[in-house]
């Protein structure tokens, strides 16, 4: 019984690898299979690819169904033409290595879209949000929210800064911002966080992105938490009366004399609205303000007293003026480094009708030589772009 089984699979394999039909059926499931592993979904590949699915079912399931009634003399003149035996495993070899190895790029190095959906499948988390009212939670039940499924670092701190936009009934509709800091292990850890309420309900999590880690403490996270629990945000929005409001957040910041919407306030929700300042302003700052509206109407810019450590800088003025110069030459709108090498930029090749084209170049030495990488970054979406960020290579 066990020899007359193998036997019926073998006839099976040969007669299918003998048959024209399924050999191009076999060619087209490759060719669509290795176009979506590489640039995902469209121009109808994956309706091709379910056809060509059909296809070859069907052709496996007539040819079993034949061989089975078939007898054995009857198999050999189907079979007898070695040359085309031959032919066609060479044929349906070359199909499987040439697709196969497209298939292994598209997932490797980042070379196609199977490998981004490998990389969110590895590192990309869904949180519940349920603390989503700004008014009743602030930003800490953000936080809870996370460590609720991901315990986050204690000590958090920020890449570069926490926007976040909300209705003027408190509902979040969107935030993000780039966090990173040691376990109890002491080990690394990083986390964009993200959320658009018109793109999802959850609050979304890329784990193990690289943040260039400085752990400078004017980037701390937690005056950020403790300075929104303190603020009358809602009594505050309601003087503007608008639908739509923002909060950002860029960690310490030096204002100079400038008092303009400058608000101290202390852990017990006291303001204080300094009319002249006798020494430069500096501070954890959260800023209140109405999206597009931020020249007509100065933001609410409150900064938390009471903690002495806050109210000084940490590096010297130099220094950090310095840093801020070195951020401005580097990291702009349209350019991104990951290291004083490594670097990326949007080139304008195109306007039109509002809208700009670009393409995008990539350096390692420094900006001595650039090398365009990607001649359509936004695979001819139009529009302007908002920003570059890399996480890593």
């Amino acid at each position: 019984m066990i020899y007359i089984f193998r036997g019926n699979i073998k006839r099976v394999l040969i007669s299918l690898l003998t048959n024209p039909i399924f050999i191009i059926g076999y060619w087209i499931f490759g060719h669509e299979l290795a176009s979506i592993c590489r640039y995902g979904r469209m121009n109808n590949n994956l309706y091709i690819l379910l056809l060509s699915i059909v296809l070859l079912f069907s052709i496996i399931l007539f040819t079993t169904i034949k061989m089975i009634k078939e007898s054995d003399h009857k198999l050999k003149n189907l079979t007898n033409l070695k040359s085309w035996k031959y032919i066609s495993i060479i044929i349906f070899a070359a199909i499987t290595l040439l697709y196969g190895v497209n298939i292994y790029k598209s997932a490797t190095n980042y070379g196609g879209k199977l490998a981004w959906y490998i990389e969110r499948l590895k590192n990309e988390r869904s949180v519940k949000f349920e603390h989503n009212n700004i008014y009743n939670y602030g930003v800490k039940g953000i936080f809870e929210d996370i460590n609720k499924e991901h315990t986050l670092p204690q000590e958090l701190y920020m890449v570069n800064n926490f926007s976040l936009e909300f209705n003027s009934d408190g509902k979040i509709t969107s935030f993000d911002t780039f966090v990173y800091g040691k376990n109890g292990d002491g080990k690394e850890e990083s986390y964009l966080i993200t959320f658009d309420k018109n793109k999802s309900k959850n609050i979304t999590l890329i784990l193990n992105g690289y943040a260039g880690p400085t752990y400078n403490v004017d980037k701390l996270v937690e005056p950020l938490v403790k300075t929104v629990s303190v603020i009358p945000i809602k009594q505050k929005v309601s003087e503007w009366n608008e639908n739509q409001y923002g909060l950002v957040y860029y960690g310490k910041r030096n204002w100079g004399y400038n008092t303009n919407g400058i608000i101290n306030i202390d852990e017990d929700g006291k303001e204080y609205s300094p009319e002249v300042a006798t020494s430069e302003i500096i501070g954890y700052t959260v800023s209140i303000f109405i999206p597009g509206k931020e020249k007509m109407i100065t933001p609410a810019r409150y900064n938390l007293i009471g903690d002495p450590n806050w109210s000084k800088p940490s590096t010297t003025q130099n220094q950090a003026k310095s840093n801020e110069k070195k951020n401005e030459l580097k990291n702009t709108k349209e350019q991104f480094y990951l290291s004083k090498d490594v670097g990326f930029k949007l080139n304008v090749t195109d306007k039109a009708l509002g809208s700009t084209f670009y393409s995008l170049s990539k350096t390692m030495d420094g900006e001595k030589t650039w090398t365009v990488i990607n001649n359509d970054p936004f695979s001819g979406t139009i529009g302007s772009a908002s920003g570059i960020v890399f996480l890593d290579d």
